[in-house]
């Protein structure tokens, strides 16, 4: 009579492949959980600026763009926000006047700093346009990587113009910023 079923062996030995063929997936998954990650966050970021930018003409107001719970210096931290607002000064991510905001504890998990003079932007009412004190240079605004070595940045022209660009290397489909 035949038994049917497998043996130890059998059991042992599939096992282990499954267990080898995990471990080789188990890298991909963590870079395509990044790139998600990276992606969104860059999402996220340009969207409140493009709105923060729609909003001030449409008002007729000036609008500023804050950064709060952020330095110059990249930090690991989920405690931190972006808001647009009507409001020159803020003091936490609780603001009651928000347009727009970008919440650190919705993107957890990265390392993230700003522009060291720009901790705040306002936006002009009458064009939409940065305020970087009359400096025509780019700016990188915010600075963010999930994986380390791969970082992006957001930069904004003083004409108000957004480009995400790779920090040393062309990371997540986006060119190496130049």
């Amino acid at each position: 009579m035949k038994i049917k079923g497998f043996t130890l062996i059998e059991t042992i030995i599939t096992i282990s492949v499954l267990s080898i063929l995990i471990a080789m997936a188990a890298p991909s998954f963590s870079s395509l959980f990044a790139s998600n990650a990276m992606k969104r966050t860059s999402i996220e970021l340009r969207g409140l600026i493009v709105a923060a930018k729609s909003e001030a003409v449409m008002r007729g107001t000036d609008v500023y763009l804050h950064t709060v719970g952020l330095t110059s210096t990249k930090t690991l931290t989920d405690n931190w926000c972006l808001i647009a607002t009507t409001d020159a000064t803020i003091t936490d991510c609780d603001h009651s006047n928000t347009l727009y905001k970008v919440d650190g504890s919705e993107l957890q998990g990265m390392n993230i700093q700003r522009h060291s003079s720009y901790a705040t932007i306002r936006i002009d009412k009458q064009d939409g346009h940065p305020d970087f004190n009359n400096s025509l240079a780019t700016v990188d605004w915010i600075t963010f990587e999930k994986e380390s070595g791969k970082a992006l940045t957001m930069q904004m022209t003083w004409m108000g113009r957004l480009y995400q660009c790779g920090v040393e290397g062309e990371w997540y489909g986006a060119e190496m910023c130049g």
